[in-house]
């Protein structure tokens, strides 16, 4: 998980980044199931070549984890940068900024 700035949630990092390299996020509801009780969101975020989804038990918890692993794919937490050196050196300038 990224430790980050309490005023900003993952979503509201993401939308920064995005809207700096001109790609602001895009959320998809993929499914919601389960019982009125107890409701299971999919959601799919998308911010230009990288896409990732999350779940959880509201709309709101689910784009939050959609988010955060958008994030995590972006810093090369999945084997590696995945940004090009100008846009990764911009997100990460932005994580800086977020935990001071």
């Amino acid at each position: 998980m990224l430790a980050v700035n309490p005023g900003k949630t993952p979503i509201s990092l993401l939308q920064e980044y995005g809207t700096r390299i001109g790609n602001t996020p895009v959320y998809d509801l993929l499914k919601a199931e389960g019982q009125a009780h107890q409701p299971n969101f999919t959601f799919r975020v998308s911010v230009g070549e990288i896409s990732c989804t999350g779940q959880g038990p509201s709309k709101k918890a689910a784009k939050h984890k959609a988010a955060e692993a958008a994030l995590k794919m972006m810093k090369g937490g999945l084997g590696g940068p995945v940004l090009g050196d100008s846009k990764l050196a911009t997100f990460r300038l932005l994580v800086q900024r977020s935990n001071h």
